[in-house]
């Protein structure tokens, strides 16, 4: 997964980060101080406001769990006529599709490497956008930088260095990660910059602040050490595979399984019930995994106990098809 598509991901799922990078947005509505294009120790944002989320998210997950709150800001990608460029992101506010001086329309451009037509490059793609969107009435430029030693241009005339100086706010990731104590969203964004040593005790401390925010971690991570599963790399890191039970996938499932075990469970007793629950959930997670599963093979599911069937639920990470279900079922009766 390249590392613009990732951070296109990142802000889909939480696009309200934008407030955290743009000097002037984060007081307006954030409650924390912006990181401005180098940011310092005292800069940094509070954990106060990204933080009171993650004891939510945290929580055990229930049947019926209550509505997302809304965001400031929407992702909608769009795609520039006539040039064969789509801006990396580009964050609308929700109560002022144009843009207003609090809350602009922000273009989210991602470099990870030198370039050095991407000065302007960068100016023409925005007063482009301007001319196609006529809507747009109050507009800022957000660069997220590898580092800001690249070399992204050479001589410029005084009218695009003014652009860049004054119009585009520039986050150097890696002296982003270089800082202590980082609200673990922020901490997010720094991953694909993180030195090797330092990637598994950085995604330990951002997910033990935000445990559903595993299902962004697992790609950049898969991309860092390709070759390896999930599994393997959270093993490699050092990453306790129940924070996958933090995912969106498996909380889904859960309150699915939880609901059908309910229902067949109802009538028998509780240990009994609980079993019922955990093997429906398996079923369907191994469904999803290995797909459509034989009658004996579901049988010797629902055969399991409790602790086996929360053991199978973290194993089948690992399993590519039926075969490994059938080895670990052998193994585990062997």
């Amino acid at each position: 997964m390249p590392s613009d598509h990732w951070y296109s991901e990142v802000f889909r799922a939480l696009p309200d980060l934008v407030c955290h990078l743009l000097p002037g947005l984060a007081a307006t509505g954030a409650g924390d101080t912006a990181i401005g294009a180098n940011p310092t120790a005292d800069s940094l944002p509070s954990s106060s406001s990204l933080l009171s989320s993650s004891s939510s998210s945290s929580s055990t997950s229930k049947p019926e769990p209550e509505a997302e709150p809304e965001t400031t800001y929407i992702f909608r990608p769009v795609a520039l006529k006539k040039v064969a460029h789509h801006p990396d992101s580009v964050l609308w506010p929700r109560r002022h599709p144009g843009g207003s001086e609090q809350r602009p329309v922000v273009i989210l451009e991602v470099q990870m490497h030198a370039d050095r037509g991407f000065h302007r490059r960068l100016a023409a793609e925005t007063f482009r956008f301007l001319q196609q969107h006529e809507e747009v009435k109050h507009l800022q430029v957000l660069v997220l930088l590898a580092h800001q030693r690249l070399a992204l241009g050479a001589s410029q005339p005084l009218l695009l260095r003014h652009f860049l100086e004054r119009d585009v706010t520039w986050v150097d990731l890696d002296d982003l990660a270089g800082q202590a104590d980082l609200d673990p969203s922020l901490a997010l964004l720094t991953l694909p910059v993180q030195k090797e040593p330092d990637l598994g005790p950085c995604s330990q401390r951002i997910l033990t602040l935000r445990p559903d925010l595993i299902e962004l971690i697992l790609p950049i991570l898969s991309e860092r050490f390709q070759g390896l599963s999930p599994s393997q790399i959270m093993a490699t890191l050092g990453i306790s595979k129940d924070f996958w039970r933090h995912t969106r996938a498996f909380q889904d499932i859960l309150a699915e399984g939880r609901q059908e075990g309910r229902e067949e469970g109802r009538e028998e007793g509780r240990e009994e019930g609980r079993q019922r629950e955990a093997s429906a959930l398996a079923l369907r997670l191994l469904e999803r995994r290995c797909g459509s599963l034989e009658a004996p093979t579901s049988a010797r599911i629902e055969a399991l106990t409790l602790p086996q069937l929360e053991e199978l639920a973290l194993a089948l990470l690992d399993f590519q098809g039926a075969e490994d279900l059938q080895s670990w079922l052998e193994q585990l009766e062997a």
